[in-house]
């Protein structure tokens, strides 16, 4: 058997055991599929990230989309998912076949348009008419917040994003970073490797829920010169977009879910030492068992510790001894 044909079956098997209503709500793709196999090679070098402490759901639609690649890569016949019955997230059992991208989701012709607002992504032109607005409401931080709606869905300003045609956002108020991480997982979840570096998109976004995600105090709208990044992206580099605060809620959620529960619990505004830590060290956010641990060691589920930070054996100091414990062991491999 070639390695695209073992790949194909191997990511088949773990998807259709992932459809039934007794897998697990998180999940570790190595415990599915050897970390040395065609699978898991394949795996990795179409989503870029390893499939770890995942979503259930999340981990499907990945594997639906890595399937669909290997396919038209070998030319290899699709199979129908199996239908495990009525305990399968409706959107998971309602992608598209193994036959179609994963990554179209188009809905049928005679299929009414969904509500809200169709999903766009800002121009250079709009990213910078962003600026603007943003500088005005630094001007005169008691002004109405929302952007114009020529900003929005101007032609010029904006486009609509192809990929994500049939997907449309709707107005929220996102007081948590897991508010905005439950709403826009299922909502990107088609799209999710295409919008995953798209500064356009996420620009969009950040200013579309720029009413709902902004500081504010007194009524008046709390921006620093520095802070564009919050809602911004000009260049999509690591260092910048691990600030956006619309990406790092819905990437944390995805990656994570709850076991990173106080992350996740706090305001879509506020951003902890050690939220900060967690997004701002690619290594570590990328890690299989460092964010879990990190999350167990320092917080009691329902807070940080107190002095978790600078305490003998606290944060600090553990982001100095992971790069010493690195020379010896693949501490980014481990388990929590």
């Amino acid at each position: 058997m070639s390695d695209g044909a073992e790949a194909l079956a191997q990511l088949r098997a773990t998807r259709d055991a992932l459809m039934r209503p007794d897998a697990p709500f998180t999940v570790n793709l190595r415990e599915y599929v050897p970390d040395d196999s065609p699978g898991w090679r394949a795996f990795v070098r179409a989503r870029r990230v390893p499939g770890y402490s995942v979503r259930r759901a999340t981990m499907v639609g990945w594997l639906e989309e890595v399937i669909a690649q290997l396919e038209a890569e070998t030319d290899a016949p699709s199979r129908p998912v199996a239908d495990w019955g009525p305990d399968i997230e409706p959107w998971v059992r309602a992608r598209p076949p193994d036959s179609a991208p994963a990554s179209v989701a188009e809905p049928p012709t005679d299929a009414p348009p969904p509500p809200g607002t169709p999903l766009r992504r800002l121009t250079a032109a709009g990213i910078a008419e962003a600026q603007a607005f943003l500088a005005r409401l630094r001007e005169h931080p008691d002004a109405d917040r929302t952007p114009p709606d020529d900003l929005l869905f101007g032609e010029r300003y904006s486009r609509p994003f192809e990929a994500g045609a049939g997907i449309a956002v709707e107005p929220r108020a996102f007081r948590t970073r897991r508010a905005a991480g439950e709403y826009l997982s299922p909502l990107l979840a088609p799209v999710r490797r295409q919008i995953l570096d798209d500064a356009g998109v996420w620009s969009w976004l950040g200013m579309y829920y720029l009413a709902e995600t902004v500081r504010e105090k007194g009524g008046q709208v709390q921006i620093t010169y520095d802070e564009e990044f919050l809602f911004l992206q000009e260049n999509w580099s690591a260092q910048h977009r691990s600030h956006h605060r619309l990406w790092a809620a819905w990437l944390l959620y995805e990656q994570y879910g709850e076991s990173v529960a106080v992350v996740l619990g706090e305001s879509i505004t506020f951003r902890s030492r050690l939220t900060d830590r967690i997004l701002t060290n690619r290594r570590v956010f990328n890690s299989v068992g460092v964010v879990p641990l990190v999350h167990r060691l320092y917080t009691n589920g329902k807070r940080t510790k107190r002095n978790y930070a600078e305490s003998p054996g606290g944060l600090r100091h553990l982001m100095r001894v992971l790069p010493q414990l690195e020379l010896t062991y693949d501490v980014y491999g481990m388990r929590p």
